[in-house]
């Protein structure tokens, strides 16, 4: 007996924005804690995606247009960073900033996602398009820890993503964590807050980790499909705000500089023969020289000189 596929008919066959991570049809979280960077990282994702640029060594295959839908503080907080990342043209429609949207109609839970559909059509993208929704808690079900209306919401949304040919991409929040770290969940997708039906119905869960959050130098960033193997990336920040790999960030850099001129001789090089040889400000010297000493590639020998611990 044939079963009948009663898929939606799509106008195109897309191919996938990042094989294995982001398909179209899907909806993926990001998530983090408030202020951690998703915006920021967001900006920088869309930036990569849109020109088809590698995403952490990824493949891209460039959508047809990229688009935003703002739902919480209005457009102006996403469109700094847009704009740093060069990308503050894209379309955009932003609930908070529409006088001719009533919020009330948020109250009828069973309306939530027809409405997340009329703030996408706003968009007039293209079959093939890439839409970011922030946040995408608020048309979720109206409680992010019913698992049944969080489950039914992400049926309807994947529907919604399929209909229309999307990929979504849901910036979503991280559950308060408790200060002991014996006490927090091991696995970064699972402080997202709400319930589990998050990561059931809905496709690759993408996590931002500040470093006070994990007790690394860097922020940690995790994309887990559920089609590919989970992969974490250390980030950095440039002198601007945004996001880069963890090997270009200006920190990492001005260590190295550093660390080619230290030689691994007994009497080692000066703290002022550094600043001299490395170009760099007697500041940064400073901060990069105690950096290398609590990581222990470094030591200090004799009165402010220092050598470069040999390697095995």
């Amino acid at each position: 007996m044939t079963v009948p596929d009663s898929r939606p008919v799509s106008q195109a066959s897309f191919p996938d924005l990042i094989p294995g991570v982001l398909s179209f049809g899907s909806v993926n979280l990001l998530a983090g804690a408030s202020g951690v960077g998703k915006t920021c990282l967001t900006a920088y994702l869309l930036t990569q995606i849109r020109a088809g640029l590698p995403v952490f060594g990824h493949v891209v295959t460039p959508p047809t247009a990229v688009g935003y839908v703002c739902a919480d503080r209005g457009w102006a907080s996403a469109r700094y960073w847009l704009t740093k990342a060069g990308t503050q043209d894209i379309p955009f429609y932003s609930l908070a900033d529409d006088a001719s949207f009533g919020p009330s109609r948020l109250r009828n839970k069973g309306a939530l996602v027809q409405i997340l559909g009329e703030c996408i059509d706003k968009l007039a993208l293209p079959p093939g398009a890439f839409v970011v929704v922030d946040p995408l808690a608020l048309f979720m079900g109206g409680n992010l820890n019913d698992y049944q209306s969080c489950a039914i919401a992400l049926i309807e949304i994947r529907r919604l993503c399929a209909a229309r040919n999307i990929p979504l991409l849901g910036l979503a929040h991280a559950s308060k964590q408790k200060a002991d770290k014996r006490e927090q969940y091991k696995r970064l997708q699972d402080r997202i807050l709400g319930s589990a039906a998050q990561h059931g119905y809905g496709d690759t869960q993408l996590y931002l980790a500040s470093p006070e959050e994990t007790g690394e130098k860097f922020y940690t960033f995790l994309w887990h499909p559920h089609t590919s193997p989970a992969e974490v990336f250390p980030l950095g920040r440039d002198p601007h705000g945004m996001f880069l790999p963890w090997d270009q960030a200006p920190e990492v850099l001005e260590e190295d500089t550093l660390l080619e001129h230290i030689p691994s001789t007994e009497e080692g090089l000066s703290f002022g023969e550094l600043v001299l040889v490395s170009n760099l400000s007697r500041a940064t010297v400073h901060r990069r020289l105690q950096s290398l000493l609590q990581e222990g590639r470094i030591d200090r020998v004799g009165h402010g000189c220092y050598r470069r611990k040999p390697t095995n």
